[in-house]
Order: C-alpha cells, then structure tokens, then sequence
C-alpha cells in the first residue's frame, strides 16, 4: 500500500470512527432491549394515568398515546372528554419510563434518534393488557388515539400485528395482540421513513380515522395520505379529513418556547370534536356513567 493510498485509508477509518461516534452520541446505536410483556406492563404501569369516568362500569377505554415530546397539557384535555362520555383513559408515559425530559426528547424522540415507533409499539401492548386487567374496563371495547409520535406508534403497531412481529421492545409478539382493538384515530401521524406502514400492510379489521395538518411541516400530510391510499388498495378502512391553515400540533396548549408551532384553540375545538365522535362511533356508550 502507498503512502497515498494509506493516507485516504486512515482518513477514511477516522472520518467513519467519528459518524460511528455521533451516531451513538444520538442514540442511534444503541441497542433496545427486549423484556417479556410481563415486564414491560411492571415497568410502565407506574407511569400510566388511567381516569376513570364516574359510575359503576364496566367501561369502554381508549388508550392516548402523547407525541414525541411526552406529556403535554393536551393529553388530559383528551382524557376529560373521554370521561365525559364515560369511557376510561388510559395514558402511558413512554419518555418518563425512560428516564427522557422533555429537553431531550425534542433533541432525541422528535428527531428519531431514540425510541422509534417499532420499539414504544411495545408500550402499547402493555397499555392494552393494563386495560384489559383493569376491573372497570371492559376489555372488548377499546380504541387507540395517538398524536404524531404515537400516531405512527399505532399505525405501527397495525402493521407489525398484520406481520405476526413482535414489537423491537418485546421478546414475542403479545399472545392477545390488538384483541378488543375496535379502531384507531390517528392525528397529524409521521409516516416517513422508516414508517413501516410505508411497505407493510394494516390489520383490515380495525378501521383506522385521522385528522392531518394541510402542509404539515413536522410531519409530511402528503406522505400520510400517499400510505392511507395505499393501505386501502390493500384492504384498509381508512378515513381521513383536513385541518386547514393550522401547524402540527395545533391543540396543544404549551410549546417551547422556541417551537414555530403556534396552539389554535378554535382549531383545537375541531380536533376535540372529531375525537370525541369517533369515540361514539366505534364505542359502546350505551353503559349509564351515572350512579
């Protein structure tokens, strides 16, 4: 080997040792460990707020699953008008589990450098079976609403299910899977990549409804409507409808302070309304909230 030749090769080897390095400095080497659901469920259930409509139950239950930022003040605005119909919110807390704030998570989650939606699938799974062990829900009567980051967790999950695989998080694919999954709204969902809903199909019995931002700048609503068309030439039941002159996450109340993301409350009313019907439609609300 020439001088020449060695001196592009050690070139080569430290320009690749410092993007290795950068890489693992993001997250993005990090290995995920896998846990059986029994452990996922121990380890996320001190972080899971579950509000209980007032009544005897049993109760329908939907699952809120927050975006890349973790809990934001939005989330217990959803809760309250799920409870207000009488249906139990469950909300996990994926980013707390971990150990994220939410300074990292907007340097970390929001730019896909840790937890990616294959590994908080997991987190759904548990959520699911936290539900299903709850003694005032009832387990045959559950949907999954999830914004941005947990959007695409749920579609996610739709698309890992349909492939019998487990979750990155999980050592097997849960043995009650999406059971009692009745359907899914998705607001504003990431569908870029590596969004295997991209390449893989949905379950087809579990409608999915969404609510986009039009020229969403964080997440691409023309590339959740090009995998919407193509999940239903598949088979999929998917709806999907436009808030218009909007940001992403126009309903929530409290962005950084230096986000471009600006809170619309009468756009936010829009997505309170869509929420709170699509939980008519695919719920049985029929159970008397009242004592």
């Amino acid at each position: 080997m020439g001088w020449f030749s060695l001196f592009a090769f050690l070139i080569a080897l430290g320009a690749g040792a410092f993007v290795g390095f950068r890489l693992y400095q993001r997250g993005l080497l990090t290995p995920v460990p896998r846990r059986t659901l029994h452990d996922m469920i121990r380890n996320i259930e001190p972080f899971t707020d579950i509000q209980i409509p007032a009544g005897k139950g049993p109760f329908p239950a939907v699952i809120l699953l927050h975006g890349c930022g973790g809990i934001r003040p939005n989330m217990a605005v959803f809760a309250k008008l799920a409870t207000d119909l009488g249906v139990m919110a469950i909300v996990p807390d994926s980013n707390s589990f971990r150990g994220i704030g939410y300074e990292e998570a907007l340097e970390t989650v929001c730019t896909g450098a840790k937890l990616r939606a294959s590994e908080r699938a997991g987190d759904l799974h548990a959520a699911l079976e936290i539900a299903r062990q709850h003694p005032l829900a009832n387990a045959s009567q559950i949907v999954i609403a999830g914004w941005s980051h947990g959007g695409w967790t749920a579609l996610e999950a739709l698309a890992l299910d349909q492939a019998g695989m487990p979750p990155a998080s999980l050592d097997q694919l849960p043995p009650n899977g999406l059971e009692g999954v009745k359907a899914i709204f998705a607001m504003y969902p990431y569908s870029g990549f590596p969004a295997r809903s991209r390449r893989m199909p949905w379950r087809t019995d579990i409608p999915v409804e969404s609510l986009l931002v039009r020229g969403d700048t964080i997440c691409d609503d023309l590339e959740s409507v090009e995998v919407f068309n193509r999940q239903i030439k598949w088979g999929a039941d998917v709806k999907w409808r436009y808030v218009e002159r909007a940001t992403h996450a126009f309903d929530e109340p409290d962005h950084h302070p230096t986000s471009s993301l600006v809170y619309d409350p009468e756009r936010a009313k829009i997505a309170h309304t869509a929420f709170q019907a699509f939980l008519k439609r695919y719920l049985d609300l029929r159970q008397d909230s009242a004592d």
